[in-house]
């Protein structure tokens, strides 16, 4: 397990920006309902809202499955180097 002090993974920084763009997108279109249909924005999302949430939920799927597979691999790396370290310890004794 990672302690204190170790930094953050790219991935998991980029699932923040990601995540906040599809907050937005969907606040968007809920704005749309409310405003002129006539609108270059509201007429954008009507005929691409759709397939830009499937694009981003699955960025945001897809950063964070990545993000704790390579996290779960570098804690599984630290575990057998500090396994590794020990065993040598007990033989140095």
């Amino acid at each position: 397990m990672r302690g204190p002090g170790v930094p953050v993974s790219l991935l998991f920084k980029l699932i923040v920006p990601a995540t906040a763009l599809f907050i937005v997108t969907i606040m968007s279109l809920i704005a749309v309902v409310f405003s002129d249909q006539r609108a270059p924005l509201a007429k954008f999302l009507n005929a691409y809202g759709t397939n830009l949430l499937l694009l981003e939920f699955v960025a945001v799927m897809g950063l964070s499955f990545l993000a704790m597979t390579l996290d779960r691999i570098r804690t599984l790396q630290d575990l057998r180097n500090s396994a590794k370290e020990n065993a040598e310890r007990e033989v140095g004794e």
